[in-house]
């Protein structure tokens, strides 16, 4: 909390933002299932 008090908060406003692209783009490939949680079990 020390480095976020003192720095900007932006890069890990873009890391988040990055990741979830990255995930859409998984999805929308079929590399991932949105329901894989939802089947193991």
């Amino acid at each position: 909390m020390k480095f976020i008090s003192h720095k900007s908060f932006m890069p890990f406003v873009w890391y988040r933002i990055a990741l979830g692209f990255v995930i859409i783009g998984l999805v929308g490939a079929d590399v991932l299932s949105p329901h894989a949680a939802e089947s193991s079990g």
